[in-house]
């Protein structure tokens, strides 16, 4: 069947801009089994997340909510914390952050449509263009993406392209939901979007950013401390300002201050800081600096894990032979079966002898379905050394 052409001329959706406007739609909504949700917002020059509509569809049809005009958000998080709507998502992770900044939670229950996808075995991370060409046959044009959504007036183009992102996802979530049902696998979304959920409202503290930070691991235990101090720093001054972090500091410079335990402003421009950056905030680094650098080994954290090595390299070839074989025999795409991050610290665990433990993210229902054959792998390899 031919892909049918997009015609926005079909769309006619309700602007919300009052208060007592949300209200009103909101109490429809706390009766509805399912809503279609997305957010556009603008991230250019912020931390965060700056809201320029929320979109929702429901069975009485679309509406759009201007948060430049709202004030009271208590009836809409009403719907969003609500335990018998669902709220359907299509790749939520900043939606979520969105919705968390501007209503003060993350809504659940949740269901993630490009997840639900994968799950049915139409690939992972699959674009919502996608997604609507594949389940509806109709082709979506994407020209808005990068528009402003602050302006207003929004223009024709930017309405009928919000509102075709949740009057699609309105559509599609039940088709999806009824091949997951025919799968067995509904309650494999459950559990992966309620685990988004407890992630979204979980969030990292401060002391844990320098994990990110490439090459951190190459450093010793008092510069990996020095790392950590100064990332904690760049996370509360990047929220306090509300700029990107690297409009703070970026990775590299940081990651050269604690190498090389700068000392003066000199070494922090070598490090690579820009000279307005150093003007700025040098002194503090630099005090930072040396404030780490004179508390003892107590304070220290452990080094970070280095790189797996050869041998353990052939045991994670060996490890995903049985990943991939699972994944084509459940025609599901490899990494939504075990992402990276859960199998090498399942190997690592195991590594060299074979008494591994699953990681979090390997149980539930993925503990029957691969957890426990690859912990048996593990120890076939372990026996075989």
């Amino acid at each position: 069947m031919p892909i049918a052409s997009f015609k926005p001329e079909a769309f006619e959706s309700q602007w919300i801009d009052s208060n007592s406007a949300l209200a009103d739609v909101c109490q429809q909504w706390l009766s509805e089994p399912y809503l279609a949700v997305d957010t556009e917002f603008v991230r250019t020059t912020t931390f965060y997340p700056k809201a320029g509509l929320i979109q929702v569809t429901s069975s009485q049809g679309d509406f759009l909510i201007d948060p430049l005009a709202i004030s009271d958000w208590q009836p809409l998080k009403d719907v969003f914390l609500h335990p018998l709507v669902v709220k359907v998502f299509h790749a939520c992770a900043e939606d979520l952050e969105v919705c968390q900044r501007l209503v003060g939670c993350v809504p659940e229950p949740l269901a993630d449509s490009q997840h639900a996808a994968a799950l049915v075995g139409k690939g992972a991370s699959m674009g919502f263009q996608r997604l609507v060409a594949d389940v509806l046959n109709i082709d979506l044009p994407k020209g808005e993406t990068r528009s402003n959504w602050l302006e207003r007036p929004l223009r024709p183009e930017q309405i009928q392209y919000a509102v075709a992102d949740v009057h699609y996802l309105y559509r599609i979530y039940p088709k999806l939901v009824q091949q997951l049902k025919t799968l067995g696998r509904e309650s494999w979304l459950a559990e992966d979007c309620q685990r988004m959920v407890d992630q979204a409202n979980t969030p990292e503290s401060l002391s844990g950013y320098f994990r990110r930070v490439k090459l951190a691991w190459k450093l010793r235990s008092q510069e990996l401390f020095v790392l950590q101090q100064l990332a904690a720093w760049r996370e509360q001054q990047a929220r306090e300002r509300d700029v990107p972090r690297n409009k703070v500091i970026d990775d590299a410079s940081m990651w050269n201050i604690a190498r090389f335990k700068v000392k003066n402003r000199d070494q922090l421009i070598r490090s690579g800081m820009k000279p307005a950056s150093v003007k700025a905030d040098g002194g503090d680094i630099l005090k930072l600096v040396s404030q780490a650098l004179e508390l003892d080994k107590s304070h220290w954290p452990k080094q970070l894990d280095r790189p797996l090595g050869p041998e353990a390299g052939q045991w994670l070839k060996e490890l995903k032979v049985v990943i991939n074989g699972q994944a084509e025999t459940l025609e599901l795409p490899a990494e939504i079966l075990v992402r990276k991050k859960p199998l090498e610290a399942l190997l690592r665990s195991a590594f060299p002898h074979g008494n591994g433990e699953l990681p979090e993210l390997l149980c539930g229902w993925r503990q029957e379905i691969i957890g426990e054959r690859l912990l048996q792998k593990l120890q076939q390899l372990a026996a075989a050394d």
